[in-house]
């Protein structure tokens, strides 16, 4: 059985509220997730970390942790340090596993902390999610990152440009 990426349980510094996406924040993470999305697909595991933002406007990343197949957890961040999204992938394609959307998890796991997020699929796709709102879109759609050879396009139904966390309750067929 997979288990979906969780929140990540420790203790951060984040931004107050989450913002709406940013072009420079998307041009980083379009750059780091290329990167990682291979790794990930290439190993079968999630990788995932935090965007960092310093005082001058530019991105950084943590180091990046590995997870297992469907979950990880970031390294806690040095006092100080302004956590401005998440970012994690979904590792290779598993038959009966829904990588190619956000998580219920990985949506509330970002609105908790008060952080947007970033997701990409074994299909290639990544995924900007809202932490303030829930809602996610797709930045690029598939084959936007590199893709998992073995993937299965739209197994689970056709692949929405956006999702409301209750529109992705109902993809995952679970009351709220």
């Amino acid at each position: 059985m997979r288990i979906p990426f969780t929140a990540l349980a420790l203790v951060v510094t984040l931004s107050p509220t989450a913002k709406a996406q940013d072009v420079a924040e998307a041009e980083f993470v379009m750059g780091l997730m290329e990167q990682m999305n291979r790794l990930s697909v290439t190993f079968n595991r999630e990788v995932c970390g935090f965007v960092l933002q310093d005082n001058e406007g530019n991105y950084s990343s943590t180091k990046a942790s590995w997870g297992g197949e469907a979950s990880c957890a970031s390294m806690p961040l040095e006092p100080g340090i302004r956590a401005v999204s998440s970012w994690h992938t979904h590792a290779a394609w598993g038959l009966g596993y829904d990588g190619e959307v956000p998580s219920i998890q990985d949506v509330e796991g970002d609105m908790r902390f008060g952080v947007n997020g970033w997701v990409g699929t074994p299909g290639g796709r990544l995924w900007f999610v809202n932490g303030t709102t829930g809602t996610m879109t797709q930045h690029c759609g598939r084959g936007c990152l590199p893709e998992d050879p073995n993937f299965f396009p739209e197994e689970h139904g056709p692949v929405a440009e956006s999702y409301s966390l209750d529109g992705l309750y109902t993809r995952f067929g679970r009351a709220r």
